[in-house]
């Protein structure tokens, strides 16, 4: 009987194990070039206050934001000028032009965060529609890549939805970092690199 028991416990356990699927938020930090560097270190959109965040939703699989425009607009358009795709994991720290950087220079945080099938299930759901008819514009003054992140992140019910006040509530992608940090669970893994000193990084304060 006590055997039994014992079975029955292990089932659940390992059932329990396998419902859990991990998501991967990714950012590169904004940066500019390093005095000494200026004329062979290339200038980022946003500068230090800019920066890169994507989600992994599956096996190399990064769901993507940005502008399809150059410069993107200030104020959003109701044509909109953005996409929503899906990159590599390579292709996701090759953002920034020249797009062939040695991913070890690249100043880096990940955070892999466990979610449960229904969360699964939403975030896939929405990718397919987002990649399908993209949501929103791409804007300075509106959704950008941070935001566009959170915003699949609550509607998956992992964070509160501001509805059309995301994009001021995560304006850049230090503001999702900022909050990730802070809420992060016991269960979560949170993986840092450090970028080449040829750029100057931006902090987490």
């Amino acid at each position: 009987m006590r055997a039994s028991c014992l079975t029955v416990i292990c089932l659940i356990t390992c059932i329990g194990l396998r419902a859990q699927d991990t998501l991967r938020i990714m950012f590169i930090y904004g940066s500019r070039p390093a005095k000494k560097y200026e004329k062979t270190e290339p200038r980022w959109f946003g500068g230090i206050y800019g920066g890169h965040v994507a989600m992994e939703i599956g096996d190399d699989s990064v769901l993507s934001f940005r502008s399809t425009e150059y410069p993107c607009h200030f104020f959003p358009h109701k044509q909109y000028s953005s996409k929503f795709e899906i990159k590599t994991v390579y292709g996701m720290w090759q953002t920034f032009p020249p797009h062939h950087y040695v991913i070890a220079d690249l100043k880096r945080v990940v955070f892999a965060i466990p979610i449960t099938p229904g969360q699964k299930r939403r975030i896939d759901s929405l990718a397919r529609q987002y990649l399908k008819k993209t949501p929103y514009d791409y804007a300075t003054m509106g959704m950008r890549c941070a935001s566009a992140t959170y915003d699949v992140l609550a509607r998956a019910g992992l964070y509160r939805d501001y509805g059309g006040a995301t994009w001021w509530k995560i304006l850049i992608p230090r503001d999702l970092r900022a909050l990730l940090f802070r809420t992060a669970g016991k269960d979560w893994r949170i993986y840092r690199y450090d970028g080449s000193r040829r750029r100057v990084w931006e902090g987490d304060s």
